[in-house]
């Protein structure tokens, strides 16, 4: 009986210790339409320094019809997934954090994250980081034909307009933050955007 009860407490305590573990555990679910990437590999390389790199360790997996999985416990981290090089012209790298949950992940022409709280901020500030910075490009190339050919009020004025437009951005940016709260999507946003006001 008492080997019994042994036994029994050893499997709760192995079941409560694999329950809690799998709570911190981050699970990336991604996927491809380019069918020329199967058999190939994709990497999660933790984003800064080659230390820090080396610190965490580069993992990889192969895709498999269109599909590969990412699991781990080794903490929240940004990361960066990635094509092998041989492979990586058209796909775009994405910048995630893994945190404990279920990532979703697509590799593409356009690559997206969704399915933690943090990885929903980074894929809304990629979204809109792109918007923006394709429409603030155009008008500083417009700005700088007008100033070119002598039309410096319609020049002045899209600036002004331009600037407008930054401050729009830097506040949706502020917003972002004030959201997603204290981590290390907050960190990535705060070196670029400084501190919500």
């Amino acid at each position: 009986m008492r080997k019994l009860f042994y036994l029994l407490l050893a499997l709760v305590c192995t079941g409560v210790t694999c329950c809690t573990g799998n709570k911190d555990e981050y699970v990336i679910k991604g996927s491809t339409s380019q069918s020329r990437l199967d058999g190939h590999w994709v990497f999660l390389v933790p984003y800064g320094t080659k230390a820090y790199e080396d610190s965490i360790g580069v993992d990889s997996v192969v895709i498999k019809n269109g599909k590969f999985e990412f699991r781990g416990h080794k903490g929240e981290f940004l990361a960066r997934v990635t094509m092998d090089r041989r492979v990586r012209y058209g796909t775009q790298d994405l910048l995630i954090v893994t945190e404990p949950g279920e990532i979703t992940v697509v590799i593409d022409s356009v690559s997206s994250g969704h399915g933690t709280p943090q990885n929903e901020a980074l894929q809304s500030w990629k979204s809109l980081k792109e918007n923006h910075d394709k429409v603030s490009w155009n008008q500083k190339q417009h700005i700088k034909y007008l100033q070119e050919k002598g039309d410096t009020a319609y020049a002045n004025a899209l600036t002004d307009s331009l600037r407008n437009f930054n401050d729009y951005y830097l506040n949706q940016m502020h917003d972002i933050m004030r959201i997603v709260g204290p981590g290390t999507a907050y960190e990535v946003l705060r070196q670029r955007y400084g501190e919500p006001k």
